[in-house]
């Protein structure tokens, strides 16, 4: 009996070894913290704890190299309120709704593509992943932090209608959106207090509803496209702070007005028209004297420093354009042309880089900003799952251009042997010469095409001529019969009248004969 005890008693402490070399895990109270734990043992991990799982508030998984978790593992977990998923190796689509007390959620530094939550959550910390959706279930009356930076999302509406009710904090810098409507954020009219959209791509604001946030009190817009302040802006007219540093403005709507509530506002780094701004600070006095006091704030010197221009509205730059709207959408066309075409001017390519190299810096000061610090170990994990994650999209690339190819390929064959190309050899042809083949037949239809196209256009031009011909001979003898008309009546008239005086004269000739 004694000897069962012993062997009894040296098999939990090998299984205790053995689980103590898998993972860690530390308590204290309701929160836990799970460390140097795998794909491979976070059931296992999570299992250990499952008798006290209603207990966990608190899971921090973070610093770990999980490339990802379901949420049937942490279903038992009914009461957990925060989750800290951060700086792992998380891919593709995390799904949680399942978790309905869950208001905080933590997964800075992942590669997730899509975000599924409850409709407790509150905070969402998902900076520098690769998210291009967000779905809150329920109808989201909680109100909301979202943090998104350095993510893939393209509009708000990649935001779930829950995820946009009820918003205070709503942070969607170095992302790819390029129009925003405010709109979109109706139902959060009342709550959102800052929404920070620097380094997108946006080039047009719409205000659909004419929504007025009343709460709001940061607006960032810097670092993007846009070429004209709208009176959409006036959905932030109650803002304490508002950036549109570094964009391409030109004019400004003359009915913008902000209140004043405004502490900051900084315009520097655009084209305005001068007059354009001088009609803004005749309009909002108050701005001038707060636009200076911000430029100092920002750079030290109380205006912006010019370059190719001496003219300056209150302290930002500006310049004096016939026709502004026009002159700076032509500019920028032929930037656009000249970089897309490989033929622009050195000053052109410059503001290109120094627009990418300030996008790039920000993306890295967002990456040191959430950084963590991870073991050697843990870290050559991630870098491996990482690796491994990268084969896998490269392999199923590769496989989609195969398949591409080979459809491409049979779509070729059959394109060939319809146009008749190559005889009845032109299956055996390779891509590239049928390819070639194909364009030559295309190119001999179009000179065809336009052989014909040109005779027609000059049987075309030939009856137009023909038909102008035929008209101003038609003019011609309109005119004439006019005239012969003319001279008919006149004949008539003349009749007439010869008639009138021939039976005068008979009734005279018959009195005197009388």
């Amino acid at each position: 009996m004694l000897q069962v005890c012993k062997v009894t008693i040296l098999l939990v402490c090998v299984a205790a070894t053995v689980h103590g070399g898998i993972h860690e895990i530390k308590q204290n109270g309701s929160k836990y913290k799970i460390e140097k734990v795998t794909d491979s043992s976070v059931r296992q991990a999570l299992e250990s704890i499952r008798r006290s799982a209603s207990n966990v508030k608190e899971l921090d998984l973070s610093g770990n190299p999980l490339s990802q978790i379901s949420a049937a593992d942490l279903a038992p977990f009914t009461n957990l309120e925060l989750l800290n998923l951060s700086s792992n190796v998380l891919y593709e689509t995390l799904d949680l709704q399942s978790l309905s007390k869950l208001r905080t959620l933590d997964l800075n530094n992942n590669y997730v593509q899509e975000v599924r939550v409850g409709p407790a959550l509150q905070t969402l910390h998902a900076a520098n992943n690769n998210i291009s959706r967000v779905i809150c279930q329920g109808q989201g009356w909680e109100k909301k932090m979202i943090y998104l930076m350095n993510n893939k999302i393209s509009s708000l509406l990649d935001l779930s209608n829950g995820c946009r009710r009820r918003v205070q904090h709503l942070d969607l810098k170095l992302n790819e959106i390029d129009t925003i409507n405010f709109g979109d954020l109706a139902d959060s009219s009342d709550s959102l207090q800052s929404l920070i959209l620097e380094y997108n791509f946006i080039f047009d604001i719409k205000n659909q509803g004419r929504v007025v946030f009343s709460q709001l009190q940061t607006l960032d817009l810097s670092w993007n496209k846009l070429a004209f302040m709208g009176a959409e802006l006036n959905a932030a007219s109650g803002v304490t702070s508002i950036n549109l540093n570094h964009n391409k403005l030109v004019l400004i709507d003359a009915d913008v007005v902000f209140s004043r509530s405004l502490k900051y506002i900084d315009l520097r780094g655009n084209g305005f028209h001068c007059a354009a701004l001088r009609k803004f600070f005749t309009k909002n006095s108050h701005a001038k004297t707060i636009a200076t006091a911000s430029v100092q704030r920002a750079t030290g010197s109380s205006e912006e420093q010019c370059t190719g221009t001496t003219l300056r509205s209150g302290p930002f730059c500006c310049e004096d354009l016939p026709a502004p709207f026009a002159d700076r959408l032509i500019d920028l066309k032929r930037k656009e042309h000249a970089l897309y075409s490989g033929h622009g001017s050195e000053k052109d390519r410059a503001e290109c880089e120094k627009e990418n190299n300030a996008r790039q810096r920000a993306i890295e000061a967002l990456k040191q900003q959430y950084s963590t610090t991870i073991d050697e170990a843990t870290r050559w994990k991630q870098e491996k799952i990482r690796l491994e994650q990268n084969k896998k999209t490269l392999e199923e690339q590769v496989a989609n251009g195969r398949r591409t190819h080979d459809e491409l390929d049979e779509e070729m064959k059959r394109t060939a042997q319809q146009m008749e190309l190559g005889g009845t050899g032109a299956g055996d042809q390779n891509l590239l010469n049928l390819l070639r083949l194909i364009v030559k037949r295309y190119e001999d239809m179009y000179i065809e095409q336009q052989s014909e196209q040109n005779n027609a256009i000059r049987d075309w031009v030939m009856y137009q001529q023909k038909e102008t011909q035929l008209a101003e001979e038609n003019a011609r003898l309109k005119k004439l019969n006019e005239e012969v008309n003319l001279a008919v009546a006149s004949a008539n008239s003349t009749l007439q009248e010869l008639n009138v005086r021939e039976k005068n004269l008979a009734t005279f000739l018959g009195s005197a004969s009388a």
